[in-house]
């Protein structure tokens, strides 16, 4: 059987144990630990820039979208604008032709009126020479 023996080398090992956990926390773990919590505090600060930024997206998209708002009132009162414009400008051009249209009419009635009174009176003076045909017609003789 194998026997186990306490003895002075149990504490020398004890005392090694100690001393290299010291060195390797001086050596290795606290720079490996500043080294993560500079990380740590590194990425929250990141995070906390990437949300200011996208705040500030925010932000800005919606005052672009007020903006656009703005601007779509703006076109429709200006459109309502020049189409208000449009009619006024179409009833004067439909006035004006329809005053230019009378006028004609009007001219062309007056035309005819005087071309019927210039016939009526030519037909005037032909209706005795027409009537005295007509007579020598009917009668079969002359008419003096």
């Amino acid at each position: 059987m194998v026997s186990i023996d306490i003895d002075w080398s149990l504490g020398f090992q004890i005392v090694n144990f100690l001393v290299l956990m010291l060195v390797l926390n001086a050596v290795l773990y606290k720079p490996i630990r500043g080294i993560l919590q500079q990380r740590a505090e590194k990425i929250a600060q990141l995070n906390g820039d990437i949300s200011a930024s996208l705040e500030g997206v925010e932000a800005q998209s919606k005052a672009l979208e007020a903006e656009r708002a703005g601007a779509r009132s703006q076109g429709a009162a200006l459109r309502e604008e020049i189409k208000g414009d449009a009619r006024g400008q179409e009833r004067e051009l439909i006035t004006a032709a329809t005053k230019e249209m009378e006028e004609t009419v009007a001219r062309v009635r007056q035309q005819i009126a005087a071309e019927i009174g210039g016939v009526r009176e030519e037909l005037k003076g032909q209706v005795q020479s027409f009537g005295r045909e007509l007579a020598q017609k009917l009668l079969g003789r002359s008419i003096q």
